[in-house]
């Protein structure tokens, strides 16, 4: 198992449709079994900027869930919304610290 953490930092006025769309994405990269253990807007820091915890399979998991998400019936609405409300994404892969329970 391995963990994937989004930093997005959004444009000023993308947050609403930002959050609305993802509403749709979720559920279907969730039938690909990636699990969404946390999505957070920062309330300090840089305003606008959503954190996103993903558990994954392995690192692999991640590119096949895409794949499924790019060939969604919706995928361009989707993809256009992102596109037009993102203005960088940071992910970083990461494993369970021993301390984690």
């Amino acid at each position: 198992m391995v963990f994937l953490q989004a930093t997005i930092e959004l444009r000023g006025a993308g947050l609403g449709d930002f959050l609305e769309i993802m509403g749709e994405a979720v559920p279907i990269l969730e039938k690909q079994g990636m699990k969404l253990v946390c999505a957070l807007i920062q309330r300090t820091g840089r305003l606008n900027t959503v954190i996103d915890l993903w558990q994954l399979d392995d690192f692999n998991h991640f590119d096949r869930a895409l794949a499924v998400l790019a060939a969604h019936k919706d995928f361009e609405r989707i993809k256009e919304v992102l596109d037009r409300t993102i203005e960088r994404e940071t992910l970083v892969f990461a494993a369970k610290a021993p301390y984690m329970r």
